[in-house]
C-alpha cells in the first residue's frame, strides 16, 4: 500500500462555470439548480475525481455534503455503490461548525439538533466505511457569519483567543466526539483560516483541551499560511494527532482585517491567495520530510476550492508530487 494516498474534497468542482451556469451565479442560486438533478451533479464530481487519478473522495459543504449524497443515491448503500463503480473511497465527510458547535454556544437549546445531526453523520459513514467528520472551527474575530465590522483593524486579528472561549468551544468538541466515537468515527478540525484553531498556539491550546482518541486535527497547510502561520510546524507538533491533511498551497499571508462583504465575499477573495499544490511558499519537502520520519500513511485531499478547471488542477498537483516529492517517502 502507498503510504500518502491521494484524493480531493468535492468542492473542487463548486466553479459554476465548470457546469455552464456562468461564472457569477450566486450560491444560493447555484446551490438550488443542484438540488434539483443531485445524482447529475455527483456523478460528474465522482467521475472526475476518478479521472483526475485520484483514489478518495471527501464530501463538502453543502449541497455537496452527506445530506445531498443520500438524496442522489437513496441510502448510504447507494453512495458506497456509486464510489465502488468507480474505484473510488470515501475519505472523510465535511461538516461546518457554526451550526453543529457555534449556534449551540450562542444557544444551548440547539444542542439537542447537533447531537443528533453528528449521530447521524456518523452512522452514515461508518456505512459507507469512512471514520473522519472534518469539521469548521468558529471565526476568531468580529466575522461571525454576517459582514465583517468595516472598521476592523490588524489588532482585531491578532489579539489571543481568550483561554474561557477555548475551554467552552473544546468542552463541546468533547461531548460530539465521544458521540461520534459510539460509531467508530473521529472528528478532525479543519485549520479555517482567522478561526480560533489556526495558528500554532490556538491549535496547541485547543488540542490540549480536548481528548485525542475523538477530537484531531485536519491541517489545511494553504489556511494555515494565509492566517500566518506555519503549516509545517503545526503538522511536526501535532503529527500524532492528525488522521488526514489537505494539500493546499497559498502565495502569502493576508491580514483577516482587509477582507470585506459576507462569508462568500470574503471567501472569494481568499482564493485569490490560494494556489495548486506545489505552486506557493508552502515548504512541502519539508512536510513530507516530517510524515517519513513519523511512518505516517494516509489521506492527502488535495482541495482546490470551486477550481475553474478542476481536472486538470488536480492532475497538475498530482504531477508535481510525483514528480519531486513521492521519492521522500515512497
Amino acid at each position: 500500500m502507498t503510504n500518502i494516498r491521494f484524493g480531493t474534497d468535492i468542492i473542487t468542482f463548486f466553479n459554476t462555470g465548470f457546469w455552464g451556469l456562468g461564472e457569477d451565479l450566486p450560491y444560493p442560486q447555484w446551490t438550488e439548480a443542484f438540488e434539483k438533478a443531485p445524482r447529475y451533479y455527483f456523478d460528474k464530481m465522482f467521475n472526475g475525481v476518478r479521472d483526475a487519478g485520484l483514489e478518495g473522495v471527501e464530501l463538502a459543504p453543502a449541497p455537496g455534503d452527506w445530506v445531498g449524497a443520500l438524496r442522489a443515491y437513496g441510502d448510504a448503500a447507494g453512495v458506497k455503490r456509486a464510489l465502488d463503480e468507480r474505484g473510488l473511497v470515501l475519505t472523510s465527510s465535511y461538516t461546518p461548525g457554526r451550526p453543529i458547535v457555534g449556534d449551540v454556544l450562542d444557544d444551548p437549546a440547539r444542542q439537542e439538533y447537533a447531537d443528533r445531526f453528528m449521530a447521524d453523520h456518523a452512522a452514515f459513514l461508518a456505512e459507507v466505511g469512512a471514520d473522519i467528520i472534518t469539521m469548521g472551527n468558529l471565526p476568531r474575530s468580529r466575522f461571525k457569519y454576517d459582514s465583517p465590522d468595516e472598521s476592523a483593524t490588524t489588532a482585531d486579528f491578532t489579539a489571543p483567543v481568550s483561554r474561557e472561549f477555548h475551554e467552552r468551544y473544546a468542552e463541546q468538541m468533547n461531548r460530539l466526539g465521544e458521540i461520534v466515537g459510539r460509531y467508530g468515527v473521529r472528528i478532525a478540525i479543519h485549520t479555517d483560516a482567522y478561526s480560533i484553531c489556526s495558528r500554532n498556539e490556538d491549535i496547541a491550546t485547543v488540542l490540549e483541551l480536548t481528548d485525542p482518541a475523538t477530537v484531531q486535527l485536519c491541517p489545511d497547510a494553504g489556511h494555515i499560511t494565509l492566517d500566518g502561520a506555519d503549516p509545517v510546524g503545526v503538522l511536526r507538533e501535532h503529527i500524532d494527532r492528525i488522521p488526514t491533511m489537505h494539500w493546499k498551497d497559498c502565495a502569502q499571508p493576508l491580514s483577516g482585517h482587509v477582507l470585506r462583504g459576507d462569508p462568500k465575499q470574503r471567501h472569494a477573495t481568499m482564493l485569490t491567495y490560494f494556489r495548486i499544490l506545489g505552486s506557493g511558499t508552502v515548504n512541502w519537502t519539508e512536510w513530507m520530510e516530517i510524515l517519513r520520519d513519523n511512518q505516517w500513511r494516509g489521506w492527502a485531499v488535495e482541495e482546490i476550492d470551486m477550481s475553474p478547471d478542476p481536472i486538470g488542477e488536480l492532475r497538475q498537483g498530482l504531477a508535481h508530487f510525483r514528480a519531486e516529492l513521492a521519492s521522500i517517502y515512497q
